[in-house]
């Protein structure tokens, strides 16, 4: 026997108001920035030291050097050995990481609280004394070239190769790789890595973020005590220029022998955070293809069957963004579903509704407390904003315009980008199995690449 207390659900309250945590902001005797958010019972913190650095300041005919410098900076300091310095980190349990992004060096170190002090210290002999020995850098570039063989492998990083490639203009430092070319690679030597070094990293571009618990610790002092010394001098950082795009419909075919699946990569030019509409953007890629139960995804993988699931993004560093549906499919369905998907983000310009709005600001604004529940998430999400040239908290900002959007804003700022200018078309797949279909489709001239 039950009784009504048993059986009845409890009422589920509306979520409270939620903000991007503050930040207490200092700086180092250098005069670097440092951001400190104190996230009590966050007892594994976070540390990041972003740099600004955009791509376009690369020598052309040295591209991938800032990725060379950056995983160097840990293969031996002028206080220790790699095996040294891996074994100091191993030591303090901390997890040591770097990433470069177009517009900036990123590099960061997790470690307990209780051990923060040495670990810190850790990171800004990293960042502020490496070594760049002749063998640690060959080994480097021999392990990039070794990468890139196996990237041209990848159906996927090859729709994204393809991809920048023809969507920005070739005189766009973002039409081409990242982290070099095989030819740029070759080039480089500890002599161009530590000279690239000294040109680009300094106190002046850099700023440093803690995210962690910091009871009873001072964290400025901890970190002044560890950077504040740092007297590097670089000219003024250069300011990223803003991208040249190439518009129209177009197709890009690369052939990929044996591939069972096309992968598949279209999309334009997009907005990026400088715009007011990018958290509209938001809203209407979620509707659009953002989710397992958006519009793209209904069609090609519940109705058709025609893929595990396709994606749609908009993505944007400092200037200038993009917009993309990715996914794979079926060689046999290849011209089918690209038709599909085609249809589906022109007929998206016609309007988005009400509800599939209200649905997705819901899933966007009521996720952030948990996309942002860890330390390092937090450093990550304030690095991405120093980087894109945006405030610290630009996530109140960006969820307050999401909250904001309705069904007519939404559909003008999908309508702004995608479609407006034509929508570039990548398929990565068996050339012979598909070149027909896609000349079916009638979007326009193939271009092949092997």
């Amino acid at each position: 026997m039950s009784s009504q207390a048993l059986t009845t659900p409890p009422a589920v309250a509306p979520p409270r108001p939620w903000r991007f945590p503050e930040a207490t902001s200092t700086a180092t005797r250098s005069g670097t920035p440092v951001h400190v958010f104190d996230r009590p019972g966050q007892y594994v913190a976070t540390v990041r030291v972003t740099v600004a650095m955009p791509l376009a300041v690369e020598p052309r005919e040295l591209e991938g050097v800032a990725t060379i410098m950056s995983r160097t900076l840990d293969e031996g300091t002028e206080l220790k050995s790699a095996n040294e310095f891996a074994a100091a980190l191993e030591r303090h349990g901390a997890a040591y990481g770097v990433d470069v992004s177009s517009d900036a060096l990123h590099v960061e170190i997790s470690v307990p609280t209780s051990q923060l002090a040495p670990a810190v210290k850790l990171l800004a002999e990293a960042v502020t004394r490496p070594a760049f020995n002749q063998s640690d850098v060959g080994r480097h570039v021999t392990i990039r070239l070794g990468e890139i063989n196996q990237e041209r492998a990848n159906a996927g990083y090859r729709a994204r190769e393809a991809f920048s490639a023809h969507l920005f203009d070739k005189s766009s430092r973002r039409s081409r790789p990242t982290a070099g070319t095989k030819d740029t690679i070759r080039r480089l030597t500890n002599v161009e890595v530590a000279e690239f070094y000294r040109e680009n990293i300094g106190p002046s571009r850099a700023q440093i973020l803690f995210a962690g618990d910091a009871t009873g610790v001072d964290v400025a002092a901890v970190i002044d005590d560890a950077f504040g010394d740092w007297n590097a001098s670089t000219g003024p950082v250069m300011e990223t220029p803003e991208p040249l795009y190439v518009t129209g419909d177009r197709l890009v075919l690369v052939d990929r022998p044996g591939s069972v699946q096309s992968q598949l990569l279209i999309g334009c030019p997009g907005p990026d955070r400088r715009e007011d509409i990018w958290g509209s953007a938001a809203v209407a890629n979620h509707v659009v293809g953002g989710t397992i139960t958006s519009r793209v995804d209904t069609v090609l993988r519940e109705e058709k069957g025609y893929t595990y699931g396709t994606r749609t993004s908009f993505t944007a560093p400092r200037k200038g963004g993009t917009f993309s549906l990715g996914g794979a499919v079926r060689t046999e369905v290849t011209g089918a579903a690209i038709g599909d998907a085609l249809r589906i983000l022109r007929e998206a310009r016609d309007g988005l509704t009400e509800r599939e709005v209200q649905e997705a600001q819901d899933s966007l604004i009521r996720t952030a407390p948990l996309r942002y529940e860890q330390a390092d998430s937090i450093a990550q999400q304030v690095g991405s904003n120093i980087a894109a040239g945006v405030p610290l908290d630009f996530a109140d900002t960006y969820l307050a315009q999401i909250a904001a959007t309705t069904a007519e804003i939404a559909t003008e700022a999908y309508r702004r980008y995608v479609g407006a200018n034509g929508l570039l078309v990548v398929v990565v797949g068996e050339a012979k199995e598909v070149r027909g279909q896609l000349a079916d489709l009638g979007i326009a001239d193939i271009t092949e690449l092997s």
